[in-house]
């Protein structure tokens, strides 16, 4: 036998207790060297993954920074081609408004007192305006109080702007009549410019609702200042009827112009017919 396998064969000076210890330390020694090589196999792998993150983090930044100049690039074109013109174009009004809006602040809100005439702040005028300015600032919401403030102030002029500029009669074929919007008492009305075979282009579609412009309107053409849609609809009787309408705003065609209008729900506003029942002949009128 070989010198090694006799040095781990019991001899007469080496007993059991050191064979095992020996065998012990050299089974120790190779489990060291086994985790020692497990550890070197899993750190090659481990600085590959972070190299490969740095590189993807270096790509990531990089994009970003590309984002970030590009959005900048097209908000500064904007600014210049399309926000600077347009600020020009309103500054003036709202310049004008705002100046406006101070000098009644400084005329009304402000009273003398005292002997030398001081100007001073008056709780119950200030008051007074910040209610009227939250009551006009309601108008471009969509609130109680923003349709009633509109009802009476940006209605109106409005209205009398398109009747002025469109308000005309002229002879429809109607056919039936519709509350669209009970609550608010809103009726459609449809009909054709011709009798017989009706295009898109020859189509009529109106509008009926209360405004206080109708009012207006009814009170200086017929003496009546009630203007009540359900009856501005109640000569329209089911079936055929040849009328007489009186209306403003512009009929719809089949334009470009007319089907922009159509989605933005822009119809013309009926304000009274007087019509003539093909069937029997009798004509019926509501003024």
């Amino acid at each position: 036998m070989s010198d090694t396998t006799n040095r781990y064969r019991p001899g007469p000076n080496q007993d059991i207790a050191q064979v095992i210890k020996q065998a012990e330390r050299i089974r120790a020694r190779g489990e060291r060297i086994g985790e020692s090589d497990h550890d070197n196999m899993a750190q090659a792998p481990s600085e590959g993954s972070l190299a490969s993150s740095i590189r993807e983090l270096n790509e990531n930044i990089s994009w970003l920074r590309r984002a970030i100049i590009t959005t900048k690039q097209i908000v500064t074109g904007l600014g210049s081609t399309v926000l600077a013109p347009a600020w020009r174009l309103v500054k003036p009004p709202f310049s004008w408004l705002w100046r406006k809006y101070t000098a009644v602040w400084h005329r009304f809100a402000y009273v003398r007192t005292g002997v030398n005439g001081e100007l001073v702040l008056s709780r119950t005028r200030s008051s007074v305006l910040v209610l009227l300015t939250a009551a006009l600032l309601s108008v471009f919401t969509n609130t109680r109080l923003g349709e009633a403030v509109r009802f009476v102030t940006i209605e109106p002029v409005i209205d009398g702007a398109m009747m002025a500029a469109s308000l005309r009669t002229e002879i429809f074929y109607l056919t039936q009549s519709q509350e669209i919007d009970p609550e608010g008492n809103v009726h459609s009305v449809r009909g054709c410019r011709t009798r017989g075979e009706c295009s898109e282009v020859d189509a009529a579609y109106f509008r009926v609702s209360p405004r206080l412009s109708h009012d207006i309107w009814k009170l200086c053409v017929h003496g009546n200042p009630i203007y009540v849609p359900d009856h501005a609809v109640s000569p329209i009787a089911p079936g055929l009827n040849e009328c007489r309408v009186t209306y403003y705003g512009y009929r719809m065609t089949s334009s470009w112009i007319a089907r922009v209008l159509r989605s933005l729900q822009v119809y013309p506003t009926m304000l009274e017919a007087s019509c003539v029942y093909l069937g029997s002949g009798t004509s019926s009128t509501v003024q």
